[in-house]
């Protein structure tokens, strides 16, 4: 099978990472695979992971020609399935598959925030796409409820992290970064922009006993103002910035509890990093975390979904889960337990086959527009 996609990003992000590692797994197990992207940040980050990878360029709402220059080469080397990876993109994505002649057409959402509303949404879902996948349940409901009859066409496949390589001791990733031996430890692995709320991370983590320490693994636009905050709550030496990981694992190693504190995820890839790590996520109510971190049969979870976004909120969780070693082992059991049932990447990819080839409908033929 020939498998292409198309990624519009500007930013080498969460999203990018995770339709990379699709098409990384997909091209592993035999499919020929290419990625198209409109820049070549996208690009250089999909040749890292092998992923081969053109530049097809799709502008905004006026720049029609971008969408039959992409349809006309969609044509000259038709893939059998296209997946269009950023939903701002979907409407001139789906017009280059029908001038391309491409079979199937599989919209990938990855943001709670990507919903229906504009009528070019609403109209390439309805008449240009085969199936929705999103990353999270509680994503359905909008296209859902677009379109009617045709829910079937909406399915829920969740974002999995590859098995990680053999990790470090604690006490050497912890050498290995620079950070305290002994200190409790928690982190955030992320792209340093507005939306993950790591200024909501340093205020709970000040609120905190002052044994306590966090590590900031990642860069972006936000990094100057969250150290200067870190410096203006008085943090000093708790707050360690790493920067950008290319190799996140030894991070995931040292640290005792994995937080997200964003204001909207999709399915979160550092979660399911620090799952695969069998670290246990203490994580705000966005998207997907009830998917990930819910009770085992046992009772044991792999970690704690907040009910408010508030910072208070947070560190009173964040104390109540540091104090207890016994709790932060049994998470850690819970999430190693997780990682090899629902978020397994061998599943993942069986789910995803049988969705380019039309496994998803119930009736077992290939879906139609």
């Amino acid at each position: 099978m020939f498998v292409a996609a198309h990624n519009g990003a500007r930013i080498w992000g969460g999203a990018e990472l995770a339709l990379a590692r699709l098409l990384a797994g997909l091209q592993g197990r035999g499919h020929r695979v290419l990625l198209y992207c409109n820049r070549p940040v996208v690009a250089e980050g999909a040749a890292r992971m092998g992923v081969p990878s053109r530049i097809a360029h799709i502008g905004g709402d006026v720049a029609i020609f971008d969408a039959v220059r992409f349809g006309l080469h969609l044509r000259n080397a038709p893939p059998d399935v296209l997946i269009v990876g950023t939903y701002k993109k979907l409407f001139h994505a789906v017009l280059a598959a029908r001038i391309g002649h491409i079979p199937r057409v599989v919209a990938r959402v990855g943001l709670e925030s990507d919903v229906p509303r504009a009528w070019k949404y609403r109209y390439a879902l309805r008449h240009g796409v085969d199936l929705v996948v999103v990353t999270a349940e509680r994503m359905r409901g909008p296209f859902v409820d677009l379109l009617g009859e045709d829910s079937g066409r909406v399915t829920v496949i969740p974002n999995a992290a590859p098995s990680p390589p053999e990790l470090p001791s604690r006490a050497a990733a912890r050498a290995e970064l620079g950070l305290p031996p002994a200190a409790p430890l928690i982190g955030v692995v992320a792209r340093l922009a507005s939306q993950k709320r790591l200024d909501r991370f340093l205020r709970a983590l000040s609120r905190l006993s002052p044994e306590v320490h966090g590590v900031i693994a990642g860069d972006g636009p936000e990094r100057a103002a969250l150290e200067q905050l870190s410096r203006d709550l008085g943090l000093g030496g708790r707050v360690h910035f790493l920067g950008h990981r290319e190799h996140p694992w030894p991070v995931y190693a040292a640290l005792d509890l994995m937080v997200i504190s964003s204001d909207r995820e999709g399915m979160s890839n550092a979660m399911l990093e620090a799952i695969a790590a069998g670290v246990p996520v203490l994580s705000t109510p966005v998207s997907g975390a009830a998917d990930a971190l819910h009770a085992e049969p046992d009772g044991r979870r792999p970690g704690v979904v907040l009910e408010t976004f508030s910072e208070e909120e947070l560190a009173t969780v964040l104390h109540e889960v540091i104090s207890s070693p016994t709790r932060l082992a049994e998470m850690r059991e819970a999430a190693c337990a997780r990682a090899r049932s629902e978020f397994n990447f061998d599943l993942l990819l069986d789910r995803w086959e049988a969705a380019l080839t039309g496994g998803m409908n119930p009736s077992g033929s290939m879906l139609t527009r």
